[in-house]
């Protein structure tokens, strides 16, 4: 900051300091503050968790095949379909929005269920207009399993079978603990995925080659982030997560009052991790029905080749 930037700086906080020493302006602003809570919560309640955000980004992937360069992956995840969250118009509305950017795949990352798996038939019907060049791919988050949290049982009525079999009618493939190729030009890139971190079907060395056994590209669905550190002896090149709901309710300044992860900086957006990329959806669903500053997504991913 130059010496005159510093002067206006000096100048503008000394302003407002002594404006804030005013008891009228204090009680101003404390009282917006007050009136401001059922605004808020208002907003968290009926607006946020209607908007949608698409965010759009490049992945460098080595050795990416030059078939696949701007190979253009769609994710979404943690719809938690169910009777607090079972709005027809607003899936119809995310896939129209997914239509028009017109992907190769849709990943989507889990937690389907939200209480019951009699809703899977109905939601796999109007997951199956999305249109893709080489289909939709999807696993199962706890949820879809019936556990709540780490550590609960099962207790939920909700059948992870029924999930996938009301799925793979309607085309979606469920690539529980499963790995597809994709082929293009004669060159290859791996789709595989995992069951979640949270339950016993978390079996990644069914699925993955160690790191020192190299493969074609791999693109990995694994719902829970956390489940990061357990896969850092297997080889992939992207991690596709979601389950956090990028923290649900982020406070300005404080940030999320709780997160279900360890890795609390995992809850949303692109990272680095032991070497590969791991994106976390902030998805488009809700267990209760608020969201704040965590708008929810359609992440719209392109592979390209690494230069590094």
């Amino acid at each position: 900051m130059s010496y005159e930037n510093m002067k206006k700086f000096i100048k503008i906080k000394e302003f407002l300091r002594k404006l804030y020493q005013k008891k009228g302006i204090r009680f101003a602003i404390y009282s917006l503050m007050i009136l401001g809570i059922p605004f808020a919560g208002a907003y968290a309640h009926f607006v946020e968790p209607r908007r949608i955000s698409i965010t759009k980004l490049r992945i460098p992937i080595k050795k990416l095949p030059k078939p696949f360069h701007r190979f253009k992956i769609i994710q979404i995840s943690d719809l938690h379909f169910g009777p607090t969250n079972k709005s027809i118009s607003f899936l119809e509305k995310c896939i129209r929005k997914m239509n028009e950017l017109k992907p190769d795949i849709v990943a989507m990352t889990g937690d389907f269920m939200q209480w019951d798996s009699h809703h899977a038939k109905p939601l796999a019907q109007i997951l199956s207009k999305i249109k893709s060049t080489f289909g939709l791919f999807a696993i199962l988050g706890n949820h879809d399993y019936g556990v709540c949290h780490k550590g609960h049982p099962a207790t939920d009525p909700v059948n992870h079978k029924e999930v996938i079999d009301a799925f793979e009618a309607h085309k979606i493939q469920v690539l529980h603990n499963k790995k597809i190729i994709l082929e293009k030009d004669g060159h290859k890139i791996n789709v595989a995925g995992l069951g979640d971190f949270w339950t016993e079907h978390f079996k990644p060395a069914d699925v993955l080659k160690k790191k020192h056994e190299q493969d074609h590209p791999t693109i990995l669905l694994s719902h829970n982030p956390d489940s990061i550190d357990e896969l850092k002896d297997y080889f992939f090149d992207l991690m596709l997560s979601g389950h956090v709901h990028g923290g649900q309710i982020n406070f300005p300044f404080i940030g999320p009052l709780t997160v279900p992860v360890k890795h609390r900086h995992l809850r949303r957006g692109l990272h680095h991790v032991h070497n590969r990329w791991i994106y976390t959806n902030r998805g488009l669903g809700h267990i209760f029905k608020a969201r704040f500053n965590s708008l929810p997504e359609i992440t719209c991913m392109e592979l390209v080749e690494s230069t590094g």
